[in-house]
């Protein structure tokens, strides 16, 4: 999942709105720039979203030329316009139970302006999230800041992050995090209720995918030479405690810090900014929160090291990448004088141990469609029906060469660590 921001042939893409045309446009921007003689003079609308690259929404990239009141020169702006699936009902249905987008328009509306706001109050506030222009609930509809204008571009999902990009990721996050405990403690309740992430007590309406790529890693286990049918077996009894194991992570506890989640922080889901000329990172703005829940922290930082480091960082540095996460949050949590609990490094790490059984679900499924690069069956139904094309689609994921190394390697680890043992 994630926002697409390349131009692709129209025959891979989903269609534009209907709806999204000049009348529609012309009075948000008037609003926006406080002009009511602004005139819209052009559209340039493109679809922005590629089979594979996104599974839960649509992308549309708008230019809009545009003359304002007194001016002789036009003017032109950029926004990328994010849509529901509204035309299929079966995907409707399923991300319906999950309120994703009503969720997302409400951050962007409301609860990302005021995070940023808190930030703005720190000792060192930066850029955290793309600005709103309009959230339309009649459409499901949210339009933003083209961030592309800006230089910030997705890096390269099938490759992951560096340490670099990891940290700077996780600076990011540890400040949303620690605003959005302050936001709740300011205003009891007013993030407490986003409760349907994608592991929720309300709905298992993605049980189908996550339970079938279970059955599938056990079937690659099967033929692995250096699994076999130990970790077959193994994977076989788990489809059945997936869902209920991975919500429990997801569950918040009285006695750890909670927080709002992003809940889909990955690759895809940020966007960086290099110098133009020396090429070095310089910033990074986190997108796409259809997910957000309240919810351990944990979460977060368990699907983002199992989905978005490159090979290397994601087994060797974890340890050092959580320690950096929680000397953000804590300075953070600090500078905007939170009275709440705040973790020592000893208690967040035995927090994201308690939560570290969803780094298998994560590593088994999600991480999977992630770098997938067979495309031609990668849209949501080949990744939910139970028929024919979606279950060679399912298998296909699994003949990727590096998500079967990966699990070579990092299987016996959890086996080791108890995590594969099915327990009540």
């Amino acid at each position: 999942m994630g926002e697409v921001r390349n131009n692709h042939s129209d025959n891979d893409t989903h269609a534009a709105p209907v709806w999204l045309d000049e009348a529609y446009l012309e009075p948000i921007l008037q609003r926006s720039k406080k002009d009511p003689g602004l005139r819209i003079l052009q559209l340039d609308i493109k679809p922005a979203t590629a089979k594979g690259e996104n599974y839960a929404s649509i992308m549309t990239r708008v230019k809009v030329n545009y003359l304002a009141s007194g001016s002789k020169v036009p003017g032109h702006d950029f926004y990328i316009v994010k849509t529901t699936y509204e035309n299929d009902p079966y995907i409707a249905g399923v991300f319906g139970g999950y309120d994703v987008a009503t969720t997302e328009m409400q951050m962007y509306e409301k609860i990302l302006p005021q995070l940023t706001d808190l930030l703005q109050q720190t000792s060192n506030p930066e850029k955290v999230f793309a600005q709103t222009l309009h959230v339309d609930y009649e459409h499901a509809a949210i339009i933003f800041e083209d961030l592309t204008v800006t230089k910030h571009q997705t890096a390269d999902r099938l490759i992951g992050f560096d340490m670099e990009h990891a940290q700077l990721a996780l600076r990011k996050l540890a400040k949303m995090h620690a605003a959005a405990a302050v936001l709740n403690e300011q205003q009891p309740g007013v993030l407490t209720k986003y409760d349907h992430g994608i592991f929720n007590r309300h709905t298992q309406g993605f049980a189908p995918f996550f339970t079938s790529m279970v059955g599938v890693a056990a079937e690659f286990a099967a033929e692995t030479s250096e699994l076999g049918p130990y970790y077959e077996q193994k994977l076989k009894a788990m489809q059945k405690r997936v869902m209920e194991y991975s919500t429990r992570a997801y569950d918040p506890q009285p006695d750890q810090f909670n927080t709002l989640i992003h809940g889909d922080y990955w690759v895809n889901n940020v966007m960086v900014r290099y110098n133009e000329n020396s090429k070095e990172l310089q910033d990074l703005v986190m997108i796409d929160f259809q997910f957000c829940s309240w919810s351990s922290p944990a979460v977060d930082l368990h699907y983002f090291f199992n989905t978005s480091l490159e090979t290397e960082v994601r087994f060797q540095h974890q340890d050092a990448l959580v320690q950096y996460y929680h000397s953000i949050l804590v300075q953070t949590l600090k500078d905007l004088n939170f009275s709440g609990y705040i973790p020592t490094l000893r208690q967040f790490v035995l927090q994201m141990e308690k939560a570290r059984f969803f780094a298998v679900t994560v590593s088994l499924v999600s991480h999977a469609i992630m770098i997938n690069d067979q495309n031609a069956d990668a849209d949501f139904n080949g990744l939910m029906l139970d028929d024919e094309r979606g279950r060679k689609f399912r298998k296909l994921i699994y003949t990727n060469k590096k998500l079967r190394d990966i699990l070579q390697r990092l299987l016996p680890v959890f086996d080791r660590c108890g995590l594969l043992d099915v327990v009540d």
